[in-house]
């Protein structure tokens, strides 16, 4: 019960943070962290592509659909 609980949590706030934040869930991601653009002056990264965001969203809706699944086949 309390992996379940834990997995709900976890999927919940990976969910909400790609949805609300997915620019930064990017630059915080191993896809597109650092080592990437490793090139130029501090503050001059360059803006995530929108295809990159809307996956980013697309995955967070995942993440949310998967906790709910977890949590109502747990505790209803």
């Amino acid at each position: 019960m309390i992996r379940e609980l834990l997995a709900v949590g976890l999927g919940a706030v990976l969910g909400i943070v790609l949805l609300v934040a997915p620019g930064t869930a990017i630059r915080l991601s191993v896809f597109g962290g650092p080592t990437r653009r490793r090139r130029g002056d501090y503050g001059t990264d360059e803006p995530v592509p929108d295809q990159w965001r809307w996956l980013a969203r697309a995955l967070g809706l995942a993440c949310l659909a998967i906790a709910a699944w977890i949590g109502y086949r747990t505790f209803v």
